[in-house]
């Protein structure tokens, strides 16, 4: 996708493609955009001092390749989020060593593999039904803690560095565990069956906190003086967020800058005409919010064919406070946000982040609030 252009004359959008060299157009009446938020073609990839003067391979996990070869080597992971503690055991089983750099620590929770409740009541209920008790246990237990650690967060830090002293009572947890800010001020990461600690307590795998002050020869030289000898280096240093492909968008001529529009319901965008983006929750699974998009959007456009309307446009009707498009203090969170839509503090341009609320909002909830139909058809407007 290269460009999306719509016109109200035509009640169409026009989206242009590059098909393996060839232009190609295709028309719609609606457009819903399953693109994510990250950049698929490249992650985030700081400059390191000295990097041209590493004699061993630098690998960005975006761009791993097969021939790969960490077996018996020396491997430094630069970073803590989840691809780091994905990474670090998994390298750890066949490497000679592997180390966690990292200039701050993260939230690690380990939670098991494998959900015994879920498979105990597989075992007592049929299938359909055990799912969906399942589904909304964890739904609500998510919520649950999520609440708990937005309203006591000094308690619920200090239960998961509990969990954390107690998986690794030999090592330096303040140093290397406890971060500087509030849990979920930025996402938390899980770590299945404890593997991470398991691979730090075997020896064959270990963190260091500090700054990187260049790449030598060997390795990577920290500002703390040491240095860290290595073979691979895998810079897990984070992903760039990147709002639909960045593809040009533009609405009867106007270019569209997004940082200039306020996102509606989770889905839609002030001003912008029939098109929704499917957008998940950053606080728990990305699919329970991309399902009721799905679900919104059925009913908008059964909507629109009932009314003879041909254009739905979230509208802006009385004044609306803006608010970061993503609560979030993380990096990689911080550095796009500027070219990101912004979203409201009240309803319906509030970004809940919660599904219990949604579902009400959306799957129960008025589909006329601030949403303008408009463009009858042509026998309709011929008719009046």
């Amino acid at each position: 996708l290269t460009r999306a252009e719509w016109s109200s004359a035509e009640a169409r959008w026009t989206v242009t493609v590059d098909r393996g060299g060839e232009e190609v157009r295709f028309t719609c009446a609606f457009l819903f955009m399953c693109t994510g938020y990250y950049n698929y073609a490249q992650g985030f990839a700081p400059e390191f001092e000295g990097a041209a003067d590493f004699r061993g391979r630098i690998v960005h996990p975006q761009f791993w390749t097969p021939d790969v070869d960490y077996a018996g080597k020396r491997v430094v992971v630069i970073g803590s989020g989840a691809t780091a503690v994905t990474l670090v055991p998994e390298l750890a089983k066949t490497a000679a060593h592997v180390t966690m750099l990292q200039r701050s620590p993260t939230y690690i929770v380990s939670r098991p593999a494998e959900d015994r409740f879920a498979n105990w009541l597989r075992t007592v209920l049929p299938a359909k039904a055990a799912y969906g008790i399942v589904r909304w246990r964890n739904v609500l237990l998510q919520q649950f803690f999520f609440r708990i650690a937005r309203k006591k967060p000094e308690k619920f830090k200090e239960r998961i560095l509990d969990m954390v002293r107690a998986a690794l009572p030999d090592h330096d947890v303040g140093t290397h565990f406890t971060p500087s800010y509030n849990p979920w001020d930025q996402r938390l990461c899980l770590v299945p069956d404890s593997d991470l600690f398991a691979a730090l307590r075997s020896g064959k795998a270990d963190v260091a906190t500090d700054t990187i002050e260049r790449f030598t020869p060997a390795g990577i030289r920290l500002h703390s003086g040491k240095e860290l000898e290595a073979d691979i280096v895998v810079t897990a240093t984070g992903l760039e967020l990147q709002l639909m492909s960045d593809v040009p968008f533009v609405v009867d001529g106007k270019p569209i800058t997004w940082a200039e529009h306020t996102m509606y319901k989770g889905m839609m965008f002030s001003d912008v005409p029939n098109m929704a983006i499917s957008f998940g929750y950053t606080n728990a699974s990305w699919t329970l919010k991309s399902d009721l998009t799905a679900g919104y959007v059925t009913r908008l456009l059964n909507a629109m064919k009932k009314r003879g309307m041909r254009q739905v446009t979230p509208r802006v009707d009385r004044p609306v406070e803006p608010a970061p498009f993503l609560d979030f203090t993380s990096g990689y969170v911080q550095r796009a946000m500027a070219k990101f839509p912004r979203q409201g503090t009240r309803k319906p341009w509030r970004l809940n982040q919660n599904y219990t609320r949604d579902i009400m909002a959306l799957k129960f909830g008025g589909i006329d609030q601030e949403m303008e139909f408009s463009n009858p058809e042509p026998k309709a407007a011929n008719a009046a």
